[in-house]
């Protein structure tokens, strides 16, 4: 049971750092992918710990005790730390004062306490300020929590964009302030972020998040090394990013993993070789890397990541080797489909059991594909344009559905006009996908789509916990 005093868990400062955004419940239980319950027993420990007893004091007191940082505000803390701000777009970073080599904190305790700096009537001012400045952000974040409770507050409104209805429930969304290629895509919550890819400039570490709901991108904190020809899932409200291809046209094998909570980035166990044009999927307690390029073969490997140990280990590989597949994730079954093997662009379908540990093929695509984009939505693998054999002309992408392995036209209006759409980012939020970016007919674009499937009365999301992208 919590007590007074008791350091809160790492679960615990996720859901105060939310709290103190002024997310209700609801919202924190979206963002860090539990249930409400979970988050009610998340703040009851929260309020005994700190000894709080409103979410406004919480926050208030989280923020006064450094728990908690807000970017851009210059806060004097309590304990004498030292506050730096990082970049424009990282969070506050509060460390302590360090001592030197080979001093201990009763050293530096006593020190401190033995020679304090002398008064000066010179420094009342600042210090009043600094007071005052302090409680006027806790106004600051007493009005901000209220306000956004009540629905008083409003995110901001992005400039006018006017929708294009496609036909065929598709629809253009507000494009990429820049075009882009060869990205990574994942969404978490309702906020779908954009990763690295290459514009006019080159490769680019940008990352921007678009919020679906207001139509709104920005920019978040940058992928420390900038690659193309990567792919994202999801895991435990994190996006992990392993491999690609770096701007001397070779790959990596660095995994970089961002947290949209703390809008940072960190670096884990690197993979076994340097992988671009993988595919990376989760199954919402691994993350698995299928395929890709080692800068000289085309392969056939599989991993599997576990990010509670930091390891990875190999699975027996694809039946077909190749780069550039799409695939997703149902009933805990990983799919692979399509992709480029050196010579040919595939139509090939291959499924993999991680509780049999076993390859099984599927029926193949309607069309080869390369490039393409895919998600799982309504319990079927949506498969969306991608490069074709020179041979083909056939303006539609195409779904899965796994319980009758069937796969069935989807007709895509962007088609009509650009026969090949390819190298774009693709994710899903609830029952809708987006397509960001990529080329049309080889050239490179910021234009954006959202389709909608077609929902029946009744459906069961997928049984998988990860995002199957």
């Amino acid at each position: 049971m919590a007590e007074l005093g008791e350091p809160l868990s790492d679960r615990e400062l996720d859901v105060l750092r939310c709290l103190a955004k002024g997310a209700g419940n609801k919202d924190i239980a979206a963002e860090l992918f539990i249930s409400e319950n979970t988050v009610k027993v998340h703040l009851r420990n929260i309020f005994t710990k700190l000894g709080a007893a409103s979410r406004t004091e919480a926050a208030t007191l989280a923020l006064q005790q450094g728990l908690v940082v807000m970017p851009g505000v210059d806060i004097p803390p309590a304990n004498g730390a030292e506050v730096r701000l990082t970049s424009p777009t990282a969070e506050t970073i509060i460390e302590p004062p360090q001592a030197s080599s080979g001093q201990n904190e009763t050293q530096f305790a006593s020190e401190t306490a033995v020679a304090p700096p002398a008064p000066a009537p010179s420094r009342r001012w600042p210090g009043a300020l600094a007071l005052l400045g302090l409680a006027l952000l806790v106004v600051l974040i007493v009005a901000v929590i209220a306000s956004r409770q009540t629905g008083l507050i409003t995110p901001p409104t992005p400039p006018p964009y006017e929708s294009v209805d496609l036909g065929e429930n598709w629809k253009t969304i507000r494009p990429l302030p820049l075009p882009r290629t060869g990205l990574a895509a994942q969404a978490i919550g309702t906020n779908v972020y954009v990763i690295g890819g290459e514009t006019s400039g080159g490769l680019t570490p940008v990352v921007l998040a678009l919020e679906v709901r207001s139509g709104a991108w920005r920019e978040v904190a940058a992928k420390p090394t900038a690659v193309t020809d990567a792919s994202a899932a999801s895991l435990f409200g994190e996006i992990f990013v392993p491999g690609g291809r770096l701007a001397d046209g070779q790959p990596t094998n660095v995994l970089e993993i961002y947290s949209p909570t703390n809008n940072a980035w960190r670096i884990a166990q690197s993979l076994p070789h340097p992988i671009a044009g993988g595919l990376a999927l989760s199954d919402g307690s691994f993350l698995y890397l299928l395929g890709g390029w080692d800068g000289e073969n085309y392969l056939d490997t599989a991993y599997r990541y576990d990010p509670v140990q930091d390891r990875w280990q190999p699975l027996p590989p694809l039946p077909s080797a190749r780069a550039y597949l799409a695939g997703g994730t149902l009933f805990g079954i990983l799919y692979a489909v399509g992709g480029y093997n050196g010579q040919n662009i595939l139509a090939v379908c291959e499924q993999f059991s991680p509780q049999t540990n076993e390859w099984q093929s599927c029926p193949d695509m309607l069309r080869p594909r390369s490039r393409a984009g895919a998600a799982t939505v309504l319990n079927k693998l949506y498969v969306i344009g991608g490069e074709q054999p020179t041979s083909e002309s056939a303006a539609f992408s195409e779904l899965f559905d796994p319980v009758g392995q069937q796969w069935t036209i989807l007709n895509t209006p962007v088609l009509a006009d650009a026969r090949t759409w390819a190298s774009f980012g693709t994710a899903y939020v609830e029952t809708r996908l987006y397509m960001l970016g990529g080329q049309q007919n080889g050239r490179m674009v910021a234009d954006s789509y959202q389709y909608s499937p077609l929902v029946y009365q009744t459906f069961i999301p997928a049984a998988s916990a990860g995002d199957g992208q």
